[in-house]
């Protein structure tokens, strides 16, 4: 499970990664935009899961970009709920104040994987401008981005996966990725 440590130190890599991708992409990124990554994880960690449960999943593949790794796409899912907070500057609460149920099974995981980004994206677009602020007690970015990470993390667990150990390989991938682009930028 994620403690407060390992959330202080995904957002660590988080605010780092979001600062040196901030040169790559056309135009800079808002909650919302990182809201929309998280919609495009999302889609990759139901391919993965797809594909396992034995689906044909060949019509939504491309040959040239794999998406296989279910650990490296749940750390991608928890990068892109984590940078809405951090674009909103507004930092994810306590792991234990985080709103989620226990999930026996993979697809229920993965639904509750669904309804923690979901609100997680709808804070964001909130936060950035996007959207109203719905009627009702939505739930705080705080806490959504929190719930989001705690549910990747079950979801994790569940398959015998360490998210925070994913995480760390995917910054590290990310890191490389960045330092190639810079050197290639600079030639």
């Amino acid at each position: 499970m994620i403690g407060d440590e390992d959330l202080a130190d995904m957002v660590d890599r988080t605010r780092r990664l979001r600062q040196g991708f901030a040169g790559t992409a056309p135009r800079a990124w808002d909650p919302a935009t990182a809201g929309a990554e998280l919609a495009v994880q999302l889609g990759h960690v139901a391919l993965c899961v797809a594909r396992h449960r034995g689906m044909d999943v060949s019509a939504y593949e491309d040959v040239a970009r794999p998406i296989g790794d279910l650990g490296d796409e749940l750390a991608d899912v928890t990068l892109a709920a984590l940078s809405i907070s951090v674009l909103a500057d507004v930092p994810p609460a306590h792991i234990e104040l985080a709103r989620t149920a226990a999930s026996g099974s993979e697809i229920e995981a993965l639904l509750l994987l669904l309804v923690c980004a979901g609100q997680a994206v709808e804070a964001g677009l909130v936060a950035a401008g996007y959207r109203h602020q719905p009627t009702g007690t939505p739930v705080l970015l705080p806490q959504a981005s929190a719930a989001t990470v705690t549910a990747a993390a079950q979801f994790a667990g569940l398959l015998g996966l360490d998210l925070p150990a994913e995480f760390r390989a995917m910054n590290a991938d990310a890191s490389d990725f960045l330092t190639s682009y810079r050197d290639g930028d600079a030639r």
